[in-house]
């Protein structure tokens, strides 16, 4: 698990993997930055945690270690930001063994109960196909069965210790996107299972959600660049739309502005719309119609600016990124039993 959203939301993350019920046998390993309370808390939940402060480290790089140091044959990755259901680990267990031919597990981030009508909204987009297109089943439940790495994300993933890799370091997101390709290419198998849910807090406010949104294409476009096989339509359909609109200001500034140029804008529009009031038809509440629709653009122009930034990006700002995470070194604090 990394740590680093805060006190409070460790606090609920950890009191969830506490009420564990029928779990196997397993051991908890904290890495990240954060104050000197985080050790205290986690102790204080499972004594026997190691914890790793990880200072600035990229998240993948912040994982490394504590996957070195990890004994268990089922490597379960979280953040602390989640809190889990009481019989995930239980689950976990059982679908590996049902499963012994998948080297990959997973299943959907839910919007949690407690959550705001601006963050139910949110999780609805963002589950739904035109707002995520195929990594909706992250954010929703879908049917059980074979996956790829668009099925998965780092905050509810597990991999076998035999199969594992080391976390490409220098991403700053999707760095599980980069590992499962490489395991998809060596053959390895995953599978998707619905029971597998965490529930996955949503960002409080627009603009936090639109960082987000920028912060995962990001991490995409670096992908990307780097492993150019990994590319897909939808990755790289929101850095079109976003071109899209540029090229369609210009035309308006021009003057030269006609039905075929604005016809993809339209098209766009009504199926935003179509989805907008989808949604707040499943929510049974009219006004979040305009919210939906908001959150469906926010995630398309963030998510392609944030493709293109990657994508385009210096490679000095990245060897700058290897060179902090080759300066960190930190022992583990805490035992295993």
């Amino acid at each position: 698990m990394l740590a680093g959203h805060g006190l409070e939301a460790l606090e609920s993350c950890l009191a969830s993997l506490g009420a564990q019920q029928s779990p196997p046998p397993f051991e908890l390993l904290v890495g990240g930055g954060g104050p000197p309370e985080v050790a205290a808390i986690v102790h204080r939940h499972f004594p026997a945690a190691q914890v790793c402060r990880t200072g600035s480290r990229l998240p993948g790089s912040a994982r490394n270690p504590l996957i070195e140091r990890a004994r268990g044959e089922l490597l379960l990755f979280l953040d602390d930001d989640v809190t889990v259901s009481a019989d995930l680990l239980e689950r976990l267990a059982q679908t590996a063994s049902e499963h012994p031919e998948a080297s990959v597990f997973g299943g959907p981030n839910e919007t949690p109960p407690r959550s705001s009508g601006f963050q139910v909204v949110q999780g609805a987009v963002l589950s739904s196909l035109m707002g995520a297109g195929p990594v909706s089943r992250r954010y929703g439940a879908r049917h059980a069965g074979a996956a790829d790495e668009r099925w998965f994300t780092l905050c509810n993933l597990a991999v076998r210790r035999r199969v594992m890799a080391p976390f490409k370091h220098d991403l700053v997101c999707a760095e599980e996107n980069a590992l499962l390709a490489e395991l998809r290419a060596r053959g390895e198998t995953m599978h998707y299972e619905p029971a597998l849910r965490v529930y996955h807090d949503r960002r409080a406010t627009p603009r936090s959600f639109a960082r987000q949104m920028f912060k995962y294409g990001r991490g995409r476009g670096q992908l990307l660049r780097r492993e150019p096989r990994t590319a897909r339509a939808a990755y790289v359909a929101p850095s079109a739309l976003l071109l899209y609109a540029v090229v369609l200001v210009a035309i308006a500034l021009g003057g030269k502005l006609n039905a075929l140029a604005l016809a993809p804008a339209a098209l766009y529009g009504a199926l935003c719309l179509a989805t907008s009031l989808r949604v707040a038809f499943t929510l049974r509440r009219l006004r979040d119609v305009a919210i939906a629709g908001g959150l469906i653009v926010t995630v398309h122009a963030c998510y392609g600016a944030g493709v293109l930034h990657g994508v385009l990006v210096p490679r000095r700002l990245l060897r700058r990124a290897e060179e902090e995470a080759a300066r960190w070194v930190s022992p583990l604090a805490g035992t295993s039993d």
